[in-house]
């Protein structure tokens, strides 16, 4: 893994941002989980932690003691790769959801699926981050099962923007960057 940064999102929580190396005789899912476990040894200093997924796919941390896996204090984690790149949230105190996607445009294939009537996004970038948001929300509310459509982008804003969960009626501000090669969305809710 060749670590790109690790930054500070507020008091409780951390995102770390990897490049997936290319690795000999590993497949692309070991390059990924090995990238994420390396996010996490660098940004905990904890190299016994490992992370391990509950049966809905949901990630966790674990810590190896003595060969048994026992459960590490309370921490909430968010995991997202894509081509080339991998990020991992960590808080010991806030829900997260992160999400990171290539920039193509093979989004505007299937944007119907995904972008409701009125949403605000008509260029493939737009198209992108709105995918990449409602990823971010349904990691952030895992337990309410949403589709897509379960969620409604209400405004793009220079760095952010709101999408609502329309299953509780909560709305929630993503966070965004777009580089040459992706773009990066998170939120944050109070646990």
């Amino acid at each position: 893994m060749s670590l790109i940064e690790i930054r500070q999102v507020d008091a409780h929580t951390r995102l770390g941002l990897g490049r997936i190396d290319a690795a000999e005789n590993l497949t692309a899912r070991q390059r990924e989980r090995k990238t994420v476990e390396g996010l996490l040894h660098a940004m905990t200093g904890n190299g016994a932690l490992t992370i391990g997924h509950e049966p809905s796919g949901k990630p966790f941390v674990d810590v190896a003691s003595g060969g048994a896996a026992q459960v590490a204090a309370p921490m909430h984690i968010s995991i997202s790769h894509t081509r080339g790149y991998a990020v991992l949230m960590l808080s010991s105190d806030e829900v997260l959801g992160v999400d990171i996607e290539y920039r193509s445009d093979r989004v505007e294939r299937i944007a119907s699926r995904f972008i409701g009537p009125g949403e605000p996004a008509c260029t493939t970038d737009e198209k992108l981050l709105v995918w990449s948001a409602k990823e971010t929300v349904y990691k952030l509310f895992s337990a309410d099962n949403l589709m897509f459509m379960d969620m409604r982008v209400h405004s793009i804003h220079e760095h952010y923007l709101c999408v609502e969960n329309l299953k509780r009626h909560i709305v929630v501000d993503v966070f965004y960057e777009f580089t040459d090669d992706y773009v990066l969305t998170y939120a944050v809710l109070p646990a």
